[in-house]
């Protein structure tokens, strides 16, 4: 049984009878202009048709290697894809592939399809329930209702962009409270404002993704809910307007705003204080929640027998994930398919036995895919020499100050949990051979999917980025290079082909510490 929670906080704007009322402005929203909108979700947040990726290298003789190739790859990430919007053609504000609904059994079902006709073996999609309540978000609006004494003409603006933060609920609605603009997370203090009763207005200007400033808006955040804010808007300032979906437990509901949403609020912000009339400046909001119990996840398996069959190679890709979700993770699980249909063919033999995974409940707090199958597999991971995760590795480069995109895809770090130096070398090599994108200086960071994997005690690798598309609608099937799926299909046949045959004390043997 579901537990809904049903909130509107209403926040208008009111007509104050003050002795010295300032006369009304000549245009609506005191003459800034009204956002945009969400526009198309599916559609890339600037134009990138110029951003065209140099050609994949294929060295002599690898050109057979047709299911390594671009646009066979895309392919299947075009699919990936395709299941995502799907979930919103259904009606779904919080689309994707989300682990505990219908896009992502659907995701797991084509995955096992794959696997079965790429011919591997003890293919299996295996279940598990989650551990905790998953909070779902069905309904919500943002809207800076009009009145002309903001201007003539002025009338309701809804903020489309919004996006509730995970965990943001209300009881006891509805609400009607004035805004507050509060600065920037990186200022180094709150400003000496009264937030108690109103709406805070944070921004924030990720360098990279909103990742990489969830600790400081999250903090924030709960400084200015103990303060009494009854609500907080994030200001994302990246580009356009795109959903986010990032941060957690603000202590009030918390709503992200795009870029350009939150250009119009703060401006109205500005000139409401100029013209005296802050105070009546309201916006209205509804949230509708749910807390959903017991939602089932899904590992989906399957073999390619090597010559060593008692050591086991597990190569990760997690299907699941919010919006669009094309480099978060359909890249990573497109190249999966592509890496299981290489070596399923007898040509392509490994050495030792190779475990594909497309784990679920990457976005599921209590879902953990790998966590899942390490325990429900307990006689294969005991097998296990080595774990490779296939994650965030395609897209396109975007950058900030000015937001634009470069005709390269995005670098990623390359982490070795046990920062063995043969593993280094064969990543190296792979490197330089295929032109990866690796920012040079590798390190043991293995955050996300592989710490399912920690109990195996095998080491941990995986390259990664969180650019500017990390969790927003903006990551979209056009903000991945095809030359780059190429580059990371080949890239990663080559890497998973040497560790199949490389010595397992050379593999889990770190390096020496330097000479004092």
């Amino acid at each position: 049984m579901y537990l809904r929670v049903t909130t509107f906080v209403g926040i208008g704007l009111l007509v104050a009878t003050t002795a010295m009322a300032q006369p009304a402005p000549a245009s609506a929203w005191f003459g800034v202009p009204a956002p945009a909108g969400l526009g198309d979700p599916h559609r890339p947040i600037l134009d990138v048709s110029a951003a065209r990726t140099a050609a994949a290298v294929v060295p002599s003789g690898e050109e057979r290697h047709r299911e390594l190739a671009g646009p066979a790859v895309r392919a299947h990430l075009e699919t990936i894809v395709g299941f995502s919007r799907a979930d919103r053609a259904r009606g779904e504000k919080a689309w994707g592939r989300i682990t505990g609904f219908r896009a992502a059994d659907e995701t797991h079902a084509w995955v096992l399809e794959q696997f079965k006709a790429a011919g591997l073996r003890d293919t299996a999609t295996q279940t598990y329930t989650a551990t905790q309540p998953t909070w779902y978000p069905k309904a919500w609006s943002v809207t800076l209702v009009g009145d002309d004494r903001a201007g003539a003409g002025s009338r309701d603006v809804v903020l489309a962009s919004a996006f509730p933060t995970s965990g943001s609920r209300l009881t006891g609605g509805p609400l009607r409270a004035p805004l507050v603009s509060v600065g920037a997370v990186t200022d180094a203090a709150l400003p000496e404002v009264d937030v108690r009763g109103k709406v805070a207005v944070q921004t924030l200007h990720p360098q990279a993704g909103a990742f990489s400033e969830r600790t400081r808006t999250t903090e924030r955040a709960r400084e200015l809910a103990r303060r009494g804010a009854v609500a907080i808007l994030n200001v994302v300032e990246q580009a356009g307007n795109m959903h986010v979906r990032d941060f957690s437990n603000c202590g009030v509901p918390c709503f992200n705003l795009g870029a350009d949403d939150g250009r119009f609020v703060k401006a109205v912000i500005d000139k409401a204080t100029a013209a005296g009339v802050l105070p009546e400046l309201r916006v209205a909001v509804s949230l509708e929640t749910e807390m959903r119990p017991g939602l089932q996840g899904h590992n989906t398996v399957g073999l390619v027998p090597g010559t060593r069959a008692d050591e086991i190679v597990i190569v990760n890709a997690h299907a699941d994930g919010w919006f669009d979700a094309a480099g978060d993770n359909g890249d990573g699980l497109a190249v999966l398919i592509a890496l299981a249909r290489h070596f399923a063919l007898p040509a392509n033999r490994p050495e030792r036995t190779l475990l594909f995974v497309a784990s679920g409940g990457h976005h599921g707090g209590g879902m953990n895919g790998p966590g899942n199958f390490v325990t429900m597999n307990e006689a294969l991971a005991k097998q296990a020499v080595l774990v490779l995760n296939l994650e965030h590795i395609a897209q396109l480069q975007f950058q900030n100050d000015p937001f634009r995109v470069n005709a390269a895809e995005q670098p990623m770090g390359f982490g070795i949990s046990n920062e063995s130096a043969a593993i280094a070398d064969i990543a190296r090599r792979g490197m330089q051979r295929y032109g990866f994108a690796l920012r040079p200086n590798f390190s043991s960071s293995t955050a996300g999917d592989l710490g399912g994997y920690a109990p195996l005690g095998v080491p941990r690798v995986q390259a990664i980025h969180s650019g500017p598309m990390y969790h927003t609608s903006g990551d979209t099937l056009d903000t991945i290079s095809t030359p780059g799926l190429e580059r990371a299909s080949r890239f990663y046949a080559f890497f998973v082909g040497e560790v199949a045959r490389a010595e397992k004390a050379a593999l889990q043997t770190p390096p020496r510490p330097a000479a004092r």
